[in-house]
């Protein structure tokens, strides 16, 4: 049973790395290539009022997207901590095993998906219609 937990603790824990480092790789790609490039674009071509705009509105989404980059990093580094302290892969609601599936779908999902569906309510309010 110990080794069969170290096992699948190593497995997790690469997971963990390996979503880690695509999600660190997905941030710096967009920050050196494509703000980067706007940055040198930026300056070469004169923009009217609406073009900077429009350049405004791009950043503010970029920003944005590496927003959300950063904060699913810190969820993955929550993850980590749950690991090196045991705690990893039990819903923190009911306390039962967070299925493999799961969490190779979502690696730092804090909760089963029964207890996920509970927090997060129905998808539709009752009466409600299409």
């Amino acid at each position: 049973m110990i080794r069969e937990t170290r096992e699948r603790l190593a497995i997790l824990r690469a997971r963990l790395m390996d979503e880690k480092r695509r999600l660190w790789n997905e941030v710096r790609q967009e920050l050196f290539e494509t703000l980067g490039e706007g940055l040198h674009t930026q300056y070469e071509i004169p923009q009217d009022v609406g073009e900077q705009g429009l350049m405004d509105l791009l950043s503010d989404v970029g920003l944005a997207v590496s927003d959300i980059r950063r904060q699913e990093l810190t969820r993955m580094d929550e993850a980590l901590g749950k690991l090196a302290a045991g705690r990893y892969g039990i819903c923190e609601d009911c306390g039962e095993d967070i299925p493999d599936e799961r969490l190779q779908v979502a690696p730092y999902a804090p909760c089963c998906i029964s207890c996920q569906e509970r927090r997060e309510g129905p998808a539709y309010p009752p009466g409600a219609t299409l």
